[in-house]
């Protein structure tokens, strides 16, 4: 019954991340990526006011990301982020395989560690020294011009939804968080449909 459901949510994710692929107006990656490997290592954490090593779980594969590209210093992220920590904290209750990570735009490590303070922001972010480095070329690739940015990739890189279309044309962070919430109630449902045909 379980193979049965985890098979048909797999095929579910396959379709969507195909009609992704063919949306012209979603950035691509220039090559493809296994995110959860490429960000081994390069995550810290808020723990007591410190930034702590964040260790994605080797025992669980995630099936999503989303890359919250964001600073402190910019009105439009500060609105946006309680709705995204909301957001966050509901779906994970509900069981949602995905993770968030703070890609910062600030201007030091310092103020990357204020703003996720003040945010109060449950999700790890990107190690400041690392943003643009080695094997981390996807993260600038899947960015924006500006910011908030949101970018939601599958587990191999694809990038499924966004905050730009064609790099140009801004849809703003909430566009992309309802695509993705969408995408999550359609995965619940399968689930939930192929559970009880098993039974």
């Amino acid at each position: 019954m379980r193979l049965l459901t985890t098979l048909i949510a797999t095929a579910s994710i396959t379709l969507q991340a195909a009609e992704a692929q063919d949306d012209p107006g979603l950035p691509r990656l220039p090559k493809p990526v296994i995110v959860a490997e490429a960000l081994a290592g390069k995550l810290v954490r808020l723990e007591g006011g410190e930034f702590a090593d964040h260790k994605l779980n080797p025992e669980q594969a995630i099936d999503y990301f989303l890359l919250y590209f964001s600073a402190g210093w910019n009105p439009a992220c500060v609105k946006f982020t309680p709705a995204l920590v909301k957001f966050y904290n509901e779906q994970k209750a509900a069981g949602a395989n995905f993770e968030i990570v703070l890609v910062s735009a600030d201007d030091s490590e310092a103020e990357m560690k204020r703003y996720m303070a003040e945010a109060d922001m449950p999700w790890p972010a990107l190690r400041f020294a690392d943003r643009g480095g080695e094997g981390l070329e996807f993260v600038d690739a899947a960015a924006g011009r500006g910011v908030p940015c949101l970018a939601v990739l599958d587990s191999r890189g694809l990038i499924l939804a966004h905050s730009y279309r064609r790099r140009k044309e801004y849809l703003g962070a909430e566009e992309p968080l309802a695509e993705f919430a969408k995408l999550l109630e359609e995965a619940a449902a399968k689930r939930e449909a192929a559970g009880e045909r098993a039974e």
